[in-house]
């Protein structure tokens, strides 16, 4: 019975899992198709020629639409799930923290290792809200200050380039973070990463195990053949056969006389 209630509890958990991700996925479509249905060429002046670029805000509705647009960019994509991590993850910490007191009985390492896992959460939280925000500043001043086309300067140009350097890079930054503090995930990283290395190196090493080994077997083969070509003696009608000494030398180069004499 408890085989099957446990069965059936992972059936359900996958379930679930594969619901929250459809529906993770549908809300993405959702907040992308205004960007897909409003884009536009937009030409631009420069001193080197016109340059025509994807702009995702209409003409008609330059002055509502792109402010609700990075309003809402900045509550849902950075504000909110900044407070969720902020309050779930410092919670974790606390008590990653609190329970390396409340356990007296364990050892060094396993305090330091809770330690560790709590201040990686807080980096995860630090590192999210430093990536993001240079990006949703510039956007939502440039889009509710009246004269930021007159005020971009060489100033603000920097802080839209970092900021999106800085969102990009936080799609990477996160394994480097788990591979600096981790040694579970740094087992696993160099286990997968240098799979297929290990995997050829073996193969190249078996190879060269059973190259040695046929090498072996054919001069132990040779060594026997030479001692066991000795010059013997036979009679046969009162007649004595010489059998001279052969070795694979004498195969090579050829037997100057016959290798059966009769004396």
């Amino acid at each position: 019975m408890r085989k099957l209630h446990t069965g059936g509890g992972g059936r359900g958990a996958t379930r679930c899992t594969i619901f929250e991700v459809a529906v993770i996925w549908l809300v993405s479509i959702l907040l992308a198709v205004p960007a897909g249905v409003y884009s536009y060429l937009m030409i631009v002046q420069s001193p080197n020629g016109d340059i025509s670029i994807c702009y995702p805000f209409p003409e008609h509705m330059r002055t509502w639409y792109p402010k609700a647009v990075v309003t809402v960019r900045f509550a849902v994509y950075y504000a909110i799930p900044l407070v969720i991590i902020g309050i779930f993850y410092c919670l974790m910490a606390r008590h990653l923290f609190l329970s390396t007191r409340n356990l007296p009985g364990e050892s060094a390492r396993q305090v330091n290792a809770r330690k560790k896992v709590a201040k990686m959460v807080l980096a995860f939280v630090f590192i999210f809200a430093v990536c993001f925000l240079p990006q949703h500043v510039f956007y939502l001043w440039f889009y509710y200050y009246p004269d930021s086309d007159e005020n971009y300067n060489a100033i603000w140009h920097a802080v839209r380039i970092t900021g999106l350097s800085l969102s990009y890079l936080n799609s990477c930054i996160n394994p480097i973070l788990l591979f600096s503090v981790s040694g579970t995930f740094r087992q696993h990283f160099h286990h997968y990463l240098y799979c297929c290395l290990r995997q050829n190196l073996s193969r190249s090493q078996s190879m060269t195990m059973t190259s040695t080994r046929r090498l072996g077997t054919i001069k132990t083969s040779i060594r026997k053949f030479d001692s066991h070509s000795h010059s013997t003696y036979h009679s046969k009608g009162g007649q004595q056969l010489i059998v001279p000494e052969v070795t694979v030398t004498t195969f090579i180069q050829g037997a100057p006389n016959p290798p059966f004499q009769n004396n």
